[in-house]
């Protein structure tokens, strides 16, 4: 018996109240199916069964179908595919589902079954993680459902679902998300009459947030899901129980493990009841409350009950799905933390094997695994293998990071990388442990490798779209959208408004603009080793890395006790030459550390601080910073690459004997990454403008140029300084033999202007305010500053937007700028020919700073632009004293020809000679107020 099901087949999963309601169904299902002398059961009542979750049933009707029936036609080998999907039997329902296409032909009937025998194949292959072959089926299945039932039918909406869920498994996880978005724009409208396709997209939409790093969005996602789930037909239970483990798991992954055991206590029984007490999908559930238990002080003998339980399962079940096996290297895990570390590294090899096959950005990358057998290769005093198992980790990371950057948007990418994967670390403690110079510098190259891929990929992803708007159609419109969403969620962030919206828009705008572009446009360049590093550190300079490690000995991995334990902040320096070894300084715990240097600085930028404690807290600082490097290394010219808070420090304010660093032969220099250190290869076109100088722009009375922190709506005060130095810059460049200058001054200072004139110039400089979106109650008069403080430090999930001020349109000029120059649109511009940017406003050097990325904010989008330098103000700076050392700076620059580190230096000594011969405040805030960062030249 042959039955059309054209659109059966996918309505099925939805499990239709309409279906489960009709009085044909009960007698179906009252009556009996099999037994002597009874008929086999139609295809029509196999289908009842299973949409009533009768799959036991549903299995001995379709035995007895089949063996009336030896020459089987595709149908009832489809319905045997989908038997086996409810029952967990993934490889069955391959098999089941490859026979039904063998017989199937080209007719229209046909079309049908074939499109949910390439899903049902496609869903069975994702499971054992074969992820080639099920995109393969599934984009084949969504193409077929596209044509046949229309791109805005629920069929349709149904596989994008599935296909999401194989991307998932391959670790797209953008692509997951652009194709989930797809469904719910169908299945939103329909919600209310059919709700369980739309919780479960949004059960699909929130696992990839979660994995990607976005946790706020997946529990909006989940929760969301967890109110549909409660007015739609599921006769199983499945729904439900797998958004309990989704929460559970959502909770352990935000380190709220007392909420994540709760949530996992419920899910057991759900699973057990919708899944059976010998599912895989059960061990799965398992296996991730062992690791909530795991972490709980005195809860490790039950973490590895849990583990034992759910390998038991996946050992009786043997599943093609690797992941299924994950129990076994967190039992290795615990034996780490218990000193056994020859067990330990067997359950590692083990469970590697396993793994290796795997994409390093799937949910089942082997990154875990290598990183634990280097911990217990570590345990056992094996240093080099040790070092060996975790660069393996390490490279896997990077991989798996540039995988993923490929689908997700560039903030969505850093959240991705911030997830705490400690592979790098356990690479430097390793080495560190050793004490062998070699495995150091191998360290140290591992840490090249790492740093800056996040921004490297984004700068490469703009430019190539900036690049291919020309000759690429499909490129101009997705170019166009990303450009306004940006705008529109800058304007909603610097607004204080509620940028959700904004920001959804946005995400999707970039993730789609990277799915157009060439998969891998991440990182062209191989980065380059130590050795490299070091023949190109110029004569009489050392290289210094600051670093805080975290593990001090093997039991450390993924440890409770880690994590809870201060960090130690290490310094590493390398000098010229290749005949010296790296040498290692011990600089002392983080948060002391931390709060020392806080402290200091908060001196440094309140010039009525008391000069006698401002001193006291400097040589702290000093002492604990400083003083041990220069001890080290008697080199003239000293570049730092470090983490936050030192990537900030002023280091030309630190005491140094009875003055202060500046006032010796030492010069300091931060850098973003040790490949600034290498002279540029890539030719550059002579700049139209030797620079281009933004000064006191005209902001207008009111409107979008005014100070629009929340509770303040006062017009920014004008900058006298500021077009002060523009004068005198302009007599300095011509005065040189370098290219004209472009001064924007007053109404003619526009975001328009800037755009245009930028990316021809050699070096950008904006003496305007900068702004961001900080609460400001008192709305304190900011005269004779250039704007406002931001905040220093701010967590890295913060959304706070900060801003250089230019000219406020006129309000019914239908110009669409704000007058607000933001990161973003930044970003956006063609910035290779610029050398400097110089960001002479408040606190521009403000904002999160990103694991191995370091500043993000204003420094950040200059850099993913392609400027060579930045240099940035550590807080709100004094209009006049910032008018004296810009004059100061750019006179070393075209007068002396001094490069970025001189001309720093020269510039703080010129103002701190001239404050001094007036009688003025000597105190740092008036000309220690900047940082380069970037490219020494």
């Amino acid at each position: 018996m042959t039955v059309r099901i054209d659109r059966f087949v996918l309505a099925q999963r939805r499990l239709r109240a309409a279906v489960l309601g009709a009085a044909w169904l009960v007698a179906t299902l009252s009556a009996p199916l099999s037994g002597a002398g009874a008929d086999p059961a139609s295809p029509a009542q196999i289908r009842a069964l299973l949409a009533a979750g009768r799959d036991e049933a549903a299995l001995a009707a379709l035995t007895q179908a089949l063996a009336a029936a030896p020459a089987a036609p595709a149908e009832l080998q489809l319905l045997l595919a989908e038997t086996h999907w409810h029952r967990q039997q993934p490889a069955a329902a391959a098999e089941a589902a490859t026979r039904a296409l063998a017989l199937l032909g080209a007719g229209d009937d046909d079309a049908a079954l074939r499109q949910q025998a390439l899903r049902l194949r496609g869903l069975a292959a994702a499971e054992q993680r074969h992820t080639d072959a099920a995109l393969a089926d599934l984009r084949e299945a969504e193409g077929l459902s596209r044509v046949r039932e229309g791109a805005d039918s629920a069929g349709h909406a149904a596989l994008l679902g599935d296909l999401a869920f194989a991307q998932r498994m391959a670790g797209d996880y953008g692509g997951a998300m652009t194709s989930l978005e797809a469904a719910l724009a169908i299945q939103r409208p329909r919600a209310a009459s059919d709700p369980m396709p739309l919780a479960l997209s949004l059960l699909r939409l929130g696992q990839a947030q979660r994995i990607s790093g976005d946790v706020v969005r997946a529990e909006a996602s989940y929760r969301e899901a967890l109110a549909l789930a409660g007015r739609a037909p599921d006769p199983r239970g499945r729904l439900r129980a797998d958004l309990l483990y989704a929460l559970a798991n959502l909770e352990r992954h935000r380190e709220r493990i007392e909420e994540a055991i709760v949530w996992y206590a419920q899910a057991v029984p759900a699973f057990e009841q919708a899944y059976g007490t010998d599912s895989l999908k059960l061990a799965r559930v398992l296996n991730n409350y062992g690791n909530a238990e795991s972490v709980r002080y005195g809860r490790r003998e039950a973490a590895v009950a849990l583990y034992r339980r759910a390998l038991a399962i996946a050992l009786r079940n043997p599943a093609a799905n690797p992941g299924d096996y994950l129990p076994l290297s967190n039992i290795a895990m615990v034996d780490v933390w218990r000193g056994r570390h020859r067990e330990a590294e067997a359950g590692f090899r083990a469970m590697l094997g396993r793994l290796e096959a795997m994409p390093a950005a799937s949910e089942a990358t082997p990154l875990f695994v290598q990183h634990g057998l280097a911990a217990a290769l570590w345990g056992q005093g094996r240093h080099d293998a040790a070092f060996a198992a975790a660069a393996a980790a390490e490279h896997t990371r990077q991989a798996s990071l540039r995988d993923v950057a490929a689908g997700l948007s560039d903030q969505q990418t850093l959240m991705f990388q911030e997830q705490e994967y400690a592979t790098l670390d356990l690479a430097v403690a390793i080495a560190l442990a050793s004490g062998r110079p070699a495995l150091i510098e191998r360290a140290w190259s591992l840490a090249i490798a790492a740093r800056g891929q996040v921004t490297a990929i984004q700068a490469a992803r703009l430019s190539q779209a900036r690049t291919r708007l020309a000759s690429d159609p499909a490129i101009a419109p997705l170019w166009q959208e990303w450009l306004a969403a940006s705008s529109l969620l800058e304007g909603a962030r610097l607004a204080t408004a509620d940028d959700t919206a904004a920001q959804v828009r946005f995400q999707r705008a970039e993730r789609r603009l990277a799915q157009a572009l060439p998969k891998g446009v991440a990182i062209a360049d191989v980065q380059p080793g130590l050795d490299a590093v070091r023949a190109a550190l110029p004569p009489d300079s050392a290289l210094v890395w600051m670093i805080p490690v975290a593990h001090r000995r093997a039991e450390d991995f993924a440890s409770r006790e880690m994590h809870d334990r201060e960090r130690e902040w290490h310094a590493l320096v390398l000098e010229a030459g290749s005949g010296t070894p790296v040498r290692v300084l011990r600089l002392g715990p983080a948060r002391a550390l931390a709060a020392e240097v806080a402290a200091w600085q908060a001196r440094l930028a309140t010039p009525e601080s008391d000069p006698a404690q401002l001193r006291a807290a400097g040589v702290q600082v000093a002492s604990r910073i400083w003083q041990p490097i220069a001890r080290t290394t008697s080199a003239r010219r000293v570049f730092v690459i470090a983490d936050a808070p030192l990537q900030r420090l002023a280091w030309a304010a630190l005491p140094d004997g009875a003055g202060h660093l500046l006032d010796g032969d030492r010069l300091v220099h931060v850098l973003n990454h040790e490949e600034e250190l290498l002279a540029s290869t890539t030719p550059i076109d002579a700049p139209r403008y030797s620079v281009l100088a933004l000064a006191d722009p005209h902001t207008g009375p009111s409107g979008p140029g005014t100070d629009r922190r929340a509770g303040c709506r006062r017009p920014w005060p004008p900058l006298p300084g500021a077009r002060r130095e523009a004068a005198r810059l302009q007599a300095l460049v011509a005065a040189s033999e370098a290219a004209p200058m472009l001064a924007l001054v007053g109404a003619a200072a526009s975001e328009a202007a800037f755009r245009n004139a930028a990316p021809h110039a050699a070096i950008v400089h904006l003496a305007t305010h900068g702004t961001d979106a900080a609460p400001a109650p008192d709305c304190r008069d900011a005269t004779g500053h250039r704007g406002v403080g931001f905040v220093a430090e701010a967590p890295p999930a913060a959304t706070t937007a900060a801003a250089l001020v230019l000219a406020a349109p006129a309000p019914d000029s239908g110009n669409p700028d704000d007058g607000l120059l933001g990161g973003l649109e930044i970003a956006a511009l063609d910035l290779h020919r610029v050398r400097w940017a110089v960001l002479a406003a408040c606190t521009t050097a403000a904002g999160p700073t990103r694991h191995y990325e370091g500043l993000d904010g204003l420094a950040r989008a200059f850099r993913i632009a392609g400027a060579g330098t930045v240099i940035v103000s550590l807080w709100p700076v004094d209009d006049t004293a910032t008018a004296a050392w810009s004059e100061a700076l750019y006179r070393a620059r075209f007068q002396s020809q001094a490069d970025t580190t001189q001309a720093m230096r020269s510039a703080q000594r010129q103002v701190l000679a001239t404050r001094k011969a007036a009688g003025l405040s000597t105190h740092p805030f008036y000309w220690a107020g900047f940082l380069a960062l970037g490219d020494w030249r």
